[in-house]
């Protein structure tokens, strides 16, 4: 392959601790290629020191978020409130959706700011898969991406979303335009790249006008994962 990398996945919820489970709604997982191993959590400060310690292994990451990482900004009034295209009834404008935007713009932007302080002289950030995906010959990146885990494939266990997300990306990552789901948006407004913006790790406002590739799952995870306490 030519270089490390390492896959991650989060599911965006909340970070607070439900008085049910004890645990948070968000989740994330991890996946190293050399080995196949999934590990998962609950926690976001633990994903931090996670992917700050493979960065300084060397290691480009690639970071889903499921959440919407773009929407559309529409000529016509008319189309303000409708959903991308191929979102079907999970639009990203719906109550559900949008709480679920607000949320992966709060929590993507502590993760790339954290990221920033102590990585960005290690590795660039980006949201070309066609360029930088799966990595090669060249500096780290940081290659971020958005997850659609609905329908067959979403589970009630937030961890176990997090790992069909890593496991269905690792999968197809040698042909992603193949596996990219049919979410468009004909004037994306990007808000990964609002964050990145934000965060310090680019500064030409062209990124606010590109879309991310989306990958949609078929089927929940049904393998072996490790949880990190």
């Amino acid at each position: 392959m030519g270089q490390n990398r390492i896959i991650y996945a989060c599911d965006i919820g909340t970070t607070r601790c439900s008085t049910k489970t004890h645990l948070p709604s968000f989740a994330w997982a991890r996946l190293n290629p050399e080995n196949g191993t999934i590990q998962v959590s609950s926690y976001i400060e633990k994903l931090i020191q996670q992917l700050e310690a493979d960065i300084r292994q060397g290691c480009s990451i690639a970071l889903g978020f499921e959440a919407p990482l773009f929407i559309p900004v529409p000529e016509d009034w008319k189309d303000l409130s409708k959903g991308r295209e191929g979102e079907g009834n999970r639009s990203f404008a719906s109550q559900l959706g949008l709480t679920v935007c607000a949320l992966g713009i709060h929590q993507s932007a502590w993760i790339l700011r954290n990221l920033y302080e102590s990585s960005s002289h290690k590795c660039v950030f980006t949201m070309d898969w066609q360029k930088h995906w799966p990595p090669r010959n060249h500096r780290p990146v940081l290659f971020c991406w958005e997850a659609f885990v609905s329908g067959s494939a979403h589970s009630e266990q937030h961890l176990i979303d997090a790992a069909t997300t890593v496991d269905f990306f690792y999968r197809h990552e040698m042909y992603l335009e193949d596996a990219r789901a049919k979410v468009y948006a004909e004037k994306p407004l990007s808000l990964i790249g609002c964050v990145a913006l934000w965060s310090g790790w680019v500064s030409d406002s062209k990124i606010l006008h590109e879309s991310t590739l989306v990958i949609k799952p078929k089927e929940p995870f049904r393998g072996n994962y490790r949880v990190l306490d």
